[in-house]
């Protein structure tokens, strides 16, 4: 016979488990979008990179198109850090603890980004982009090296 107590255990065992389940999901989406957004930004290199090198001419709509791509993919990026993302939980990410145990570090580092791509789009000709994209290429490597794992 199956008592109320054991019926209610196990409702509340599924329900714990639907949450965590919902939890896991929230989690899975927010790396995905952090991968996206990475993935974006490395589009918008794709572009910058060769007219920095000087192997293709500067062209101002296609650096606004790659800036524009690249901010629509990122456009959550401050709900995509919660702890349950964290390296070391239920999905696999490439950020380091160092973005949980440094926030004003991380918040500094994506203020510099935020200005050196401000700068960039700024520009109008190939002497101001070639001016102001270093710094964009420093603000995107800092970030890398003190909050992302290497690639394997």
């Amino acid at each position: 016979m199956v008592s109320k107590i054991s019926v209610g255990l196990f409702t509340a065992g599924i329900l714990a488990l639907g949450l965590s389940s919902a939890a896991m999901a929230d989690a899975k989406a927010s790396i995905e979008a952090r991968e996206a957004c990475m993935k974006a930004n490395g589009g918008m290199m794709k572009v910058m990179v060769p007219i920095m090198k000087g192997q293709k001419p500067y062209d101002k709509a296609a650096v606004d198109g790659a800036i524009a791509n690249a901010q629509k993919a990122c456009g959550g990026w401050a709900d995509w850090w919660g702890e349950d993302t964290k390296p070391g939980g239920a999905v696999k990410t490439s950020a380091l603890p160092a973005i949980w145990s440094d926030p004003q570090g991380f918040e500094a580092a994506g203020a510099a980004y935020v200005k050196a791509e401000a700068a960039v789009q700024a520009s109008t000709d190939e002497a101001s982009f070639k001016a102001a994209f270093p710094a964009l290429g420093k603000a995107c490597g800092g970030c890398h090296e003190k909050f992302r794992q290497p690639d394997e």
